[in-house]
């Protein structure tokens, strides 16, 4: 009876990708994409979501003209639901 289980379980394992640090960024200042690879992410007190080290336009250098390609802004949501992302308290 457990037999099946257990051939569900190793194909979910077989399968499974460890959750990559990066986020797809645009930055509406030069219109650049960029993907920015991160140290650490949390919720602050207020509920702004923070990255280790800040993100910046590599062609620019803004850190306030950007914001998360469509892509990006999903994955932040299935980060937040699943529990990945901190908050600090």
């Amino acid at each position: 009876m457990g037999e099946f289980s257990d051939r569900i379980r190793k194909m979910s394992t077989k399968n499974y990708r460890k959750p990559t640090k990066d986020i797809e960024f645009e930055c509406s200042n030069c219109l650049n994409s960029f993907t920015f690879v991160y140290n650490d992410i949390c919720l602050n007190k207020q509920g702004d979501i923070e990255f280790m080290p800040e993100p910046a336009c590599p062609r620019c250098g803004s850190t306030v003209d950007i914001i998360f390609s469509d892509f990006a802004q999903e994955k932040i949501e299935d980060m937040l639901f699943s529990g990945q992302i901190r908050r600090i308290k």
